[in-house]
């Protein structure tokens, strides 16, 4: 690649059907990848949700101040690894800064919390490591997550100007006076197309919020700084009271809104069955072309498989501290190869880039009530595994670390993303980067049928295969993968890619 000006790259794919005798299939199927035909130049990144744990962030949280400086190390040493590229950071006033309203209905802002301090401490590893923060908050204060309070009705909704005059204030305050300029993106209510939702689906409530919101930004001097990301809503749910349907609210936002929002987000907990097939393109595609009609980057702010499966809901009922909203194929190695398979597929297609849901389960419980035996299980680990249930093996780090890091660390913001063009074959995905003279290759293949993979390149270079198999992947002791092999390509090089498994390949050093 380093000594190819032209910057391109031919991929032959051969695919090696298995039968009973474990004889392969004859016929050849070609992909070719050409970087002067990249789908998208305004790649972010990858990334990952990460909350300043609510629950166990100061000594009058509910499970008191668990988060100690050692733990919260914990987590910095293992995202030292990962390097995502943006974490997306949903928060409530009410549970930093906000603390109730006097006589006259004027909230009472304190800023000086030690909830304020924990938070913080996330804000300030992002903003060390040059990582972008999508911020926001859930909703409405007191009107989400069974918060009350007693204040419950003083905030109205999403364009209640008091409200956004407290936003505005609270990101000049850490924007321009703790120097947080790592915060680039605000969004104004987590899925807002939701029946869950502090806005109940209701889009002129929202909509008429975003355009007041960009207003006070502007007139704060922030719009330069801080860009509104929207509408945040869930794709594949649709309202039945809602104008729009879950993908109109996408589209609506981009026919309405385009002055208003900079950075286009929606939502998906999707089908295992909808990745494997490859649907998942096909109903997520119309999106990222019209945000690419608009040049403007659009991005999964979450991403994560469904829920409501019979044997997630056993999985779930046989563990004395999950709650259902939990994904318990976390604990599998097939879950590092679904969520790259989503990942790969919606790169191929023109999404900037894509956020985890989520790092930790000890960041949220069902309600956010901070009931030790409600965890939300969708992370990587539990951070807090000895202090909450005594299971220490519950803060290890499970195995889709391995394949989410890897996209996180080697697909970098501003890369030429490239799909290649051709023949498809079942389960076989691939997408490639390139940044200047480097380039990054990932491959999964999530069906049952071995594949032989034949790159073809006219130059030399030296790369680093990591591989990611069931019982055949290679980590060092802290958990975090390793390269299985350096290679110099010179010409082609063949890889056998074996089903239900993902291969790497990366210039970088």
């Amino acid at each position: 690649m380093k000594n190819n000006s032209l910057f391109w790259v031919l991929f032959v794919v051969s695919a090696l059907f298995m039968n009973s005798c474990s004889q392969k299939s004859k016929d050849g199927i070609k992909f070719t990848i050409d970087p002067s035909k990249a789908i998208t130049n305004q790649f972010l990144g990858n990334g990952v949700q990460w909350s300043a744990y609510p629950h166990a962030d100061s000594e009058d949280a509910e499970w008191g101040l668990l988060m100690t400086d050692e733990r919260w190390q914990q987590v910095f040493d293992r995202l030292d690894f990962m390097q995502p590229r943006i974490v997306r950071v949903i928060d409530q006033a009410n549970w930093r800064y906000l603390k109730g309203f006097d006589e006259k209905g004027n909230p009472v802002i304190d800023y000086e919390t030690p909830e304020m301090r924990s938070l913080e401490k996330l804000l300030g590893y992002c903003q060390e490591n040059n990582i972008d923060v999508l911020f926001g908050e859930w909703g409405a204060p007191y009107q989400v997550h069974d918060t009350d309070a007693g204040y419950s009705g003083l905030i109205t909704g999403a364009d209640d100007e008091v409200w956004l005059n407290m936003i505005v204030d609270y990101l000049d305050y850490m924007v321009n006076e703790r120097g947080y300029t790592c915060i680039k993106y605000y969004n104004l209510v987590n899925e807002p197309n939701g029946d869950w939702a502090s806005t109940d689906g209701d889009w002129d409530e929202w909509s008429s919020g975003i355009k007041l919101l960009y207003k006070k930004l502007s007139e704060k001097g922030l719009s330069d700084q801080i860009q509104i990301a929207g509408p945040d809503a869930v794709a594949h749910y649709d309202h039945p009271e809602s104008e729009y349907s879950g993908v109109g609210w996408a589209l609506a936002s981009m026919e309405q809104l385009n002055e208003q929002i900079g950075l286009y987000d929606i939502h998906a907990y999707t089908d295992f069955e909808l990745v494997k097939s490859g649907g998942f393109t096909d109903f997520y595609r119309p999106i990222a072309e019209k945000a690419g009609q608009l040049n403007k980057p659009v991005i999964f702010g979450e991403l994560g498989f469904g829920r409501d499966s019979e044997e997630n809901q056993k999985r779930i009922e046989a563990d004395p501290y999950t709650s259902g909203d939990s994904q318990m194929s976390v604990y599998d190695f097939s879950y590092g190869i679904d969520m790259a398979d989503a990942l790969i597929q919606l790169m191929s297609v023109g999404y900037g880039g894509a956020v985890a849901w989520s790092l930790d389960d000890a960041m949220h419980t069902l309600g956010d009530k901070g009931e030790k035996d409600q965890l939300k299980r969708w992370g990587m680990w539990n951070i807090l595994g000895t202090e909450l249930h005594d299971n220490p093996e519950d803060e290890e780090i499970r195995p889709w670390f391995f394949t989410w890091s890897l996209m996180c660390r080697y697909f970098k913001p501003g890369m030429n993303i490239v799909s290649p063009e051709g023949s498809s074959a079942e389960g076989l995905r691939l997408v490639s980067g390139m940044d200047g003279e480097d380039i990054t290759i990932a491959v999964v293949n999530n069906s049952e049928f071995s594949r032989t993979v034949t790159l073809e390149m006219p130059w030399s270079d030296n790369f680093r295969l990591y591989r990611y198999e069931d019982n055949n992947r290679k980590t060092n002791e802290q958990g975090f993968p390793v390269p299985e092999k350096d290679m110099e390509l010179s010409g082609s090089v063949t890889m056998d890619v074996a089903p239900n498994s993902f291969q790497l390949l990366t210039t970088y050093n």
